[in-house]
């Protein structure tokens, strides 16, 4: 059984914030102007390399897909492509957008779909919004359910240049909170108490410490993990 923990009032506004339609409107400016390009090319760079250390996969879920980031990227390479957010007004973006893909809308605490049914799950730009390790351990345990080879997720981790100064700037008060960022040893228990075994912790900038994003590719157990 998932567990069924519900996110705080605090996660319930932060994830809010993602079905706004306002903000769906200015969402894919991040990956536009002068940077924006350079950060999708390091983040796809970083998938390929996740891949590669896994075995071979033919179907995949993208979970958050969000306005359809990959929705082109990853049918691109040959996968059948399933895009899934709880967010309606994210995918009626993302389907306006790719009009001939999947995509659904779900929870990712009870995906509706039935063990090992899909070969790999996709998850990025989700974990460093969930501060509440519990309902980010629920989020992997459901991700390593349905996948049959593997699992790929992001995190922010800690011992960067971008969430020390996160950190300064909180403790100087300029900020209200701390950014949520694991180190790699908290990264590695959380997969592993989710029946996931990592196969490649990968920095998406060089020199790893400059940048604070972390694509993991995981290997998942020879059976669904059960929460008790």
């Amino acid at each position: 059984m998932v567990d069924s923990k519900a996110p705080s009032e605090a996660q319930r506004e932060k994830l809010a914030v993602y079905r706004d339609p306002s903000l769906v409107a200015r969402y894919d400016e991040r990956w536009r102007g002068l940077r924006g390009p350079g950060r999708e090319r390091r983040k796809q760079r970083a998938l390929l390399r996740a891949l590669a250390s896994l075995p071979k996969v033919e179907s995949v879920l993208d979970v958050p897909c969000g306005t359809g980031r990959f929705s082109a990227f990853l049918p691109g390479l040959g996968l059948r492509y399933v895009g899934g957010d709880a967010s309606l007004a994210m995918l009626v973006e993302a389907r306006r957008k790719h009009p001939d893909a999947r995509f659904l809308a779900l929870d990712l605490a009870r995906l509706p779909f039935a063990d090992r049914s899909v070969d790999l799950v996709v998850c990025i730009r989700l974990m460093h919004l969930v501060r509440d390790p519990q309902l980010r351990a629920a989020f992997l345990r459901e991700m390593g359910r349905v996948a049959r080879v593997g699992v790929i997720v992001d995190f922010r981790q800690r011992g960067s240049l971008r969430v020390w100064l996160g950190n300064l700037r909180h403790h100087l008060g300029w900020r209200k909170r701390a950014p949520s960022a694991l180190s790699l040893e908290q990264v590695r228990a959380q997969l592993d108490a989710a029946g996931l075994c990592a196969t490649a912790l990968l920095p998406v900038r060089r020199p790893a410490w400059f940048g604070d994003k972390l694509v993991v590719a995981a290997r998942v157990s020879a059976t669904p993990h059960v929460a008790r």
